[in-house]
């Protein structure tokens, strides 16, 4: 595997000193997602990969963290012998999808999405279903 190395989905490569996940190839360009160590903060866009080889047991993916690169740009690692299944992959591609819904319904101005939470009211027990009206 040299510098003409062909890249595939699932794929673990290093765009710079930083290892990713390749998630999508179009040509010459590709979205990749970046890989970190555990850290006590979690990103609820986090995808631990506990159940994938040996080398990658203590790392996780981060799907709000996507970047469009170029192929070139890239270098295999481990000899481009590193890959996680499709289960993972489908996983993380889920993960962005709702991490940019989330991202999407935050940008929008105050008062336009109705809360759910209502705050309890003081002195009041909760409505009173069936029975008198008088108890």
């Amino acid at each position: 595997m040299g510098k003409g190395q062909s890249f595939c989905r699932g794929q673990i490569a290093l765009y710079g000193k930083k290892p990713v996940l390749i998630l999508a190839l179009d040509g010459a360009l590709c979205i990749a997602a970046k890989l970190y160590l555990p850290r006590i903060a979690r990103h609820r866009s986090d995808i631990d990969l506990s159940e994938t080889p040996l080398l990658l047991r203590n790392s996780i993916v981060r799907a709000a963290d996507l970047l469009r690169c170029r192929v070139t740009d890239l270098r295999p690692m481990a000899d481009g012998l590193l890959c996680v299944g499709e289960g993972i992959l489908q996983r993380v591609e889920c993960a962005a999808r709702r991490e940019m819904e989330c991202q999407a319904s935050e940008q929008l101005p105050a008062g336009v999405v109705r809360s759910t939470w209502r705050a309890p009211r003081w002195g009041s027990c909760g409505r009173k279903i069936g029975g008198v009206p008088s108890e």
